[in-house]
């Protein structure tokens, strides 16, 4: 079974993309720590917005530690004033 790189995929997907500064991304998210490398890597080529959303996480101080902790990395992280974070409503 052949290996994949895929952070090379990434990569040739990303060079394929037009040249445009308007890019966006739209990244589910359901905690800070899993998105830190996303969103370090990809801030370079995206306008990012994070949709955070897992209704599984229970119970719902959870789900509130975890989005607290998303905004707590975001706001250590250089990239993390420019990125937004939803909730579906």
């Amino acid at each position: 079974m052949e290996k994949k790189n895929y952070q090379k995929i990434l990569d040739g997907v990303i060079e394929a993309l037009p040249a445009d500064s308007g890019r966006k991304l739209l990244l589910q998210s359901c905690c800070g720590p899993c998105s830190s490398y996303v969103i370090e890597y990809l801030s370079r080529y995206f306008d990012i917005t994070l949709l955070y959303y897992n209704p599984n996480i229970r119970p719902a101080a959870e789900y509130d530690k975890r989005l607290e902790t998303l905004h707590e990395l975001l706001g250590k992280m250089p990239e993390g004033p420019l990125v937004k974070v939803i909730e579906p409503g």
